[in-house]
């Protein structure tokens, strides 16, 4: 008997608890009825920030669906930072905003300072809201979306993570190509969910986010991981949560959610999962510690089934931790598929879980220890 007779044997029983375990606290983070809104709510005023670069082809979208926002035009700033563009977002921001977007032009990025948290800052620097909602500017809101979001916000709320769910598949996109990463954001968009729920947030999505300005500065913003170039969402509401002071909710109700275009290629997928997966390592320790377990439990399935080929006996093992790896994302996925509204899409979950394993562990990796692509600049994790 060897090492390996003892260790695959072991590892396969750690693992599969582990992700029942982690199952069922995700799933206790979802609650089987929505949370309703209160049926009268304050109306504060309200900073819509967004932060583009290079978006004059998504701004005749997004503009006209800002200003026809039902919530109160004199409760509502609307300020969008063009991050050093080279199309003409600033000049089409102007003309499309009909004097009620405040454009905000940045021409250099200062050293130590990831390129969207400065951005972002600049924007913050100008908002005269009691509660800032941050938007990319490729996802057009449904009119009730602001006014939906505020309602959430409760005396002690420090921030409100709204849902980002991929939209109908853009012109040229094979349907099983959209479908595989369709399947992919609601199994993020529910562990967001169900983690918030749960108490302990991992993760939220900057393109539909709303925060109590006391409760960003109560946190100190962005300063701990400024010069982090992703994370600014993830980080923002793990600092809020950990606070003891203010709660996270994240609502799913149908106004609430935002629909994305999702990626167009394979090129794309990759710079964007890098992106994702350079931040993770700058988690707090237990965080990082619950992420690094998942990491090692899809390695255990990739080496080990690779190891199998030869030696026949470890396969069982392997298949014990990619049921219950399965069987956890299933769960999750077609519980909020049915929450949304997005049943059809689980006939890509096959595809998705088979694609998920490799794709985590390379693009963790490359993006931690590597470079990675936003928009068109060639970046690290971390800036100088």
């Amino acid at each position: 008997m060897t090492v390996l007779h003892v260790l695959i044997p072991l590892l396969g029983v750690a693992f599969t608890a582990f992700h029942a375990a982690f199952a069922r606290w995700l799933l206790n983070g979802i609650p089987f009825a929505p949370k309703r809104a209160p049926a009268s709510y304050e109306t504060p005023n309200v900073t819509v920030l967004v932060a583009a670069r290079d978006e004059a082809g998504n701004l005749p979208s997004l503009i006209p669906a800002l200003l026809a926002q039902s919530y109160p035009v004199d409760r509502t700033q609307i300020v969008l930072v063009d991050d050093r563009s080279s199309d003409a977002t600033s000049e089409l921001a102007r003309e499309l905003g009909q004097g009620r977007v405040e454009v905000i032009r940045v021409d250099e990025l200062p050293s130590g300072m990831g390129p969207k948290k400065h951005a972002l800052l600049r924007g913050l620097g100008v908002a005269r809201g009691e509660i800032v909602v941050q938007l990319d500017a490729d996802n057009v809101p449904d009119p009730d979306w602001l006014s939906c979001m505020i309602q959430r916000f409760q005396p002690r709320t420090g921030a409100v993570c709204g849902l980002v769910l991929h939209g109908p598949p853009g012109t040229g996109v094979a349907k099983w190509f959209h479908g595989i990463w369709a399947v992919e954001a609601l199994g993020w968009s529910a562990v967001q969910a169900a983690a918030i729920g749960a108490g302990k947030p991992i993760s939220a999505n900057g393109g539909n986010l709303a925060y109590r300005r006391k409760a960003f500065d109560d946190v100190g913003g962005f300063v701990r991981h400024q010069n982090v170039v992703s994370g600014d969402d993830d980080f923002l509401i793990q600092s809020i949560a950990d606070s003891g002071r203010w709660e996270v909710i994240c609502p799913d109700a149908p106004s609430t959610v935002l629909r994305t275009a999702g990626p167009a290629s394979w090129r794309q997928v990759w710079e964007q999962r890098k992106r994702w997966g350079s931040k993770c390592i700058r988690y707090d320790l237990d965080r990082v510690l619950l992420l690094s377990a998942i990491y090692l439990s899809y390695a255990y399935v990739l080496f080990v089934g690779i190891y199998g080929l030869w030696a026949k006996w470890a396969l069982p093992w392997v298949g014990i931790v990619l049921v219950a790896f399965v069987v956890e994302a299933w769960l999750l996925v077609h519980r909020l598929a049915v929450r949304t509204g997005s049943r059809g899409l689980l006939r890509w979950f096959p595809l998705a879980a088979v694609v998920q394993i490799p794709l985590v562990l390379a693009a963790v990796w490359a993006g931690t220890w590597g470079r990675f692509r936003w928009k068109d600049q060639a970046t690290k994790a971390v800036r100088p």
